[in-house]
């Protein structure tokens, strides 16, 4: 009987993954809901998306940037690795909306047509955006609701 060349470091990788495995995407997640408007007015966009990025100032090291859509209703839910919510801590909220680029030019094209993004670029970045959140267990009501102004 032949012994596999990788039997001894079995148990070593046994305990390498119990010592890493639960720093692996296992971390515990809280629900991030809430209405994103824009000038007093729900966001409704072709695509619009909301990005959570861990603000390290505040203390945040997560590697995670949690994140989700906006509905046709303004409102959004954000996901981490597939489950629902984000980790929690402060982060910077990174918005972004796409509208359409408008009625095509009369005459020749003289360039493609653009998409219009519907919100301030401020928004679009963690470095200039001023939306921020503290994920946690039980926030108060509107907690997470973003309110973009022009």
């Amino acid at each position: 009987m032949s012994r596999r060349p990788f039997s001894r470091a079995a148990p070593a990788c046994a305990v390498v993954l119990l010592v890493l495995g639960p720093g692996c995407g296992g971390g515990k997640t809280y629900p991030v809901d809430g209405q994103v408007t824009f000038d007093g007015q729900p966001l409704v966009a072709r695509s619009a998306v909301v990005v959570l990025v861990p603000d390290r100032a505040r203390g945040n090291a997560t590697a995670d940037e949690p994140g989700g859509t906006v509905d046709s209703s303004g409102r959004y839910s954000v996901y981490t690795k597939g489950r629902r919510g984000a980790p929690p801590g402060w982060y910077k909220v990174v918005v972004t909306a796409i509208g359409d680029a408008g009625p095509p030019p009369k005459g020749p094209l003289t360039h493609r047509p653009t998409a219009k993004s519907l919100v301030p670029a401020r928004y679009g970045q963690a470095g200039t955006t001023d939306l921020e959140i503290e994920v946690v267990p039980s926030p108060e009501a509107g907690a997470y609701d973003l309110k973009l102004k022009r």
